[in-house]
């Protein structure tokens, strides 16, 4: 009820500043500007849980027990700008989900200064990571949207930046974040790094554009309340997580040997041409973990991708296939005195970060690695790794009717250490269309998937969205 309340009230108020701010503020430079929509549905099942896909990738707006209710997202963003080229940027997002109970939750909120050049952010953000599409992927396979978003202070460039040397044929991306996980886990409240590099190569007039980079994430810190030890901090040792260097002499003694913390991340590359009628784009993320993962070898791990984008708007707009596969893990070695021995990279899992690659009990990254048994002791399986998957996924247009259909698969097999026999199957046919209104849209969305794990399983989601801020200025 509380949560009502609220939500009631920053309607008012943004609805009266909106208004206010349209009426008293014209100048370009020290106008406050706001967008406000609501999004309104329902989600029906056939069972008590909801279809994979409308609960996956979706920073945890829908959890298993949301089949069968109603919902209602407010989101709010509000941009001021003080001076020239400077930007004060907020973002508030709430949910109410209404099944036997009233379900009120905060999805995003942040606030951010930028110029052309730079973004400081701080607060739960929803952030898309990678080069993957940006519409009809499964998603990133380290860091999706399948767990809700973390609290973090990131500094970033704001978009895609010249080289002072080579023009637009040279150009740049780079992020770097420190965030905080939860208390209640294994390793409690250890620190987040995260940073990325992209560099991007434009030739023959920009038709041809190929993008390479890495991505890194950290776990670090933390406290262990059942043996009473605590995971090195400070400065310093923010370095050695910085650079993946070995722990010092208070670190554990694999970190010493290995690298401080829980590092993993991938290598990323994307490849577009452009052609007369369309764009045609393919893209690679490489996993790895940890210092020893980083090298070649383990380049058979990860998601590989290929797009058509067609210019014109019309029936067909988009095409995408994407394979999944993260069954070697650079697993099989050799000591050297010639004797074979099993030491996999074991993504998304760490024998001192436990609780593994998850936040508030849910996989950080994509959702085909499968968290079954979150209060599982065995570290080493917590997360289920060993996926081969498939997405293939169509868009367009007809009349107006915004469409994707989408076939997805996948085949988790569990990990080198705790394999699953037969491994669990899941397969998903999905349909997505949105029909405009005069101030938003109208969209439903069917999903029927069938498991040897979850069984069969039918539902969908109706929603309208509506601008309210457009609204509010046509009646201004």
């Amino acid at each position: 009820m509380h949560m009502v309340k609220f939500r009631l009230i920053i309607i008012l108020i943004i609805g009266y500043s909106s208004i206010y701010a349209q009426e008293t503020v014209h100048d370009s430079i020290n106008s406050v500007t706001h967008s406000l929509n609501i999004e309104s549905g329902v989600l029906i099942s056939a069972k008590s849980e909801l279809p994979f896909w409308v609960r996956g990738n979706n920073s945890q707006r829908f959890k298993q027990g949301s089949a069968n209710s109603v919902y209602q997202i407010l989101h709010y963003n509000g941009n001021y700008q003080p001076i020239k080229n400077i930007a004060l940027k907020w973002e508030l997002e709430s949910l109410l989900n209404i099944r036997e109970r009233i379900d009120g939750r905060i999805i995003q909120a942040n606030l951010s200064i930028e110029s052309k050049l730079i973004r400081i952010r701080g607060g739960y953000d929803e952030e898309f990571f990678g080069l993957n599409d940006s519409t009809l992927s499964i998603g990133n396979l380290v860091y999706g949207n399948n767990a809700s978003p973390i609290p973090k202070v990131s500094i970033s460039t704001n978009g895609w930046q010249r080289s002072p040397l080579f023009g637009n044929h040279l150009s740049f991306q780079a992020y770097l974040a420190h965030g905080w996980f939860e208390q209640n886990r294994f390793q409690s409240g250890a620190f987040l790094h995260q940073k990325y590099l992209y560099l991007r190569v434009k030739a023959f007039n920009s038709r041809l554009s190929i993008i390479g980079g890495l991505n890194h994430n950290a776990q670090w810190g933390g406290a262990n309340a059942t043996n009473e030890s605590s995971q090195p901090t400070g400065i310093k040792n923010y370095l050695r997580i910085l650079m993946g260097s070995s722990g010092g002499s208070d670190a554990n003694l694999s970190d010493q040997n290995n690298a401080l913390g829980n590092h993993l991340g991938s290598y990323d590359l994307r490849g577009t041409h452009e052609f007369r009628h369309f764009f045609l784009s393919s893209y690679w993320q490489f996993l790895w973990e940890d210092k020893s993962g980083l090298t070649p070898f383990n380049w058979r791990d990860g998601l590989m991708g290929a797009s058509i984008d067609f210019k014109n708007n019309g029936l067909i707009n988009k095409v995408v296939i994407e394979i999944i596969r993260t069954n070697d893990q650079d697993a099989d070695k050799v000591s050297d005195d010639g004797l074979s021995f099993l030491e996999p990279d074991n993504f998304l899992n760490n024998n001192t970060y436990q609780s593994g690659w998850t936040y508030l009990d849910n996989v950080i990254g994509n959702p085909v690695f499968l968290l079954i048994h979150p209060d599982s002791d065995d570290f080493r399986s917590r997360v289920k790794n060993m996926v081969n998957g498939l997405n293939v996924s169509i868009g367009g247009n007809l009349k107006g009717l915004s469409y994707s259909i989408t076939y997805r698969k996948f085949k988790n097999a569990g990990t080198r250490y705790e394999s699953i026999e037969p491994g669990l199957d899941v397969r998903s046919a999905i349909i997505y269309l949105s029909i405009p209104t005069i101030h938003g849209s109208f969209g439903i969305r069917g999903e029927y998937d069938w498991s040897n794990w979850l069984g069969k399983n039918f539902g969908f989601q109706c929603q309208y969205r509506v601008d309210l801020s457009s609204i509010f200025r046509k009646g201004n």
